[in-house]
């Protein structure tokens, strides 16, 4: 029964895919979406709500036009993202190391836990304040609030990955004379990469937040200081040409830090 019941699935997929180009997973997805935008141009003509506050489609496509071209759009997305890359990339080379050593060592771990843990369960926003106070209102205080942002989620996951390691593939090379160094840069290492990855796919969100909220707060350029211009002017259909503006762009690095993490699994199975 169970054999006819996959047969008659895979049968039906080969159907559909036949039928259809997408899979069908992302036309479902699709479809919903397109269902979004369609409520969502119609309800404010309807009266369901107030247009003058979700604004419409067709009114930030002709916003995303306006914004495009006369608004320095890429001058300020010019701004941010080297203010994520720079906050991210220091993170990553800080993060990885010391999630490695911490994995590794307990007496590491004893030293460093606390601390570290005190920071990640902090706000970014409560040490905002701070970081201007000690770099001032231009970019290095943003690059700051997106290192503090993205180092956590990466030094859990790392760590966790390293601790996780097979402790029979450990004994076996040990029991074939493999020194610390041998360990860790073939067994620990290539074992904890879906962790390590998995810890940068979290952090990608953490990090776009850290921009946008440090320009929200403090900063005279970039996207999150066009958020809060628009929002306080009630432009809300450029306000949100740059909220989709983040969104697509935080989702699409989720997207492809996820396909690179499913690849490396696909890898460490074959």
């Amino acid at each position: 029964m169970a054999m006819a019941t996959s047969k008659s699935t895979a049968m039906e997929g080969r159907a559909w895919n036949a039928r259809f180009p997408l899979s069908r997973s992302t036309t479902i997805s699709c479809l919903s979406v397109l269902l979004f935008f369609v409520v969502w141009q119609v309800a404010p003509e309807l009266g369901l709500v107030n247009g003058r506050f979700t604004s419409q489609p067709t009114k930030v496509a002709a916003a995303a036009l306006e914004v495009f071209a006369s608004d320095d759009f890429f001058y300020h997305a010019r701004i941010s993202l080297t203010e994520f890359v720079l906050g991210f990339a220091l993170a990553l080379v800080v993060s990885v190391p010391l999630g490695a050593l911490l994995g590794t060592s307990k007496h590491a771990r004893y030293i460093l836990d606390p601390p570290l843990m005190a920071l990640y369960i902090a706000p970014t926003l409560v040490l905002l304040p701070i970081m201007v106070i000690w770099l001032g209102i231009g970019m290095a205080s943003k690059v700051a609030v997106v290192f503090l942002g993205v180092i956590f989620p990466i030094i859990v996951n790392t760590m966790a990955g390293m601790r996780e390691a097979d402790p029979r593939l450990i004994r076996a090379a040990r029991s074939f004379g493999a020194s610390r160094l041998d360990i860790f840069t073939r067994i620990l290492v290539p074992g904890s990469l879906p962790s390590i990855l998995m810890g940068v796919r979290l952090a990608v969100g953490r990090g776009v937040l850290g921009v946008v909220v440090g320009e929200l707060y403090v900063s005279q350029v970039g996207v999150g200081h066009q958020l809060m211009t628009y929002g306080s002017s009630m432009r809300i259909d450029r306000l949100l040409v740059y909220a989709l503006v983040i969104s697509v762009f935080g989702y699409t690095l989720t997207s492809l830090v996820r396909l690179l993490e499913s690849r490396v699994r696909n890898w460490r199975t074959e």
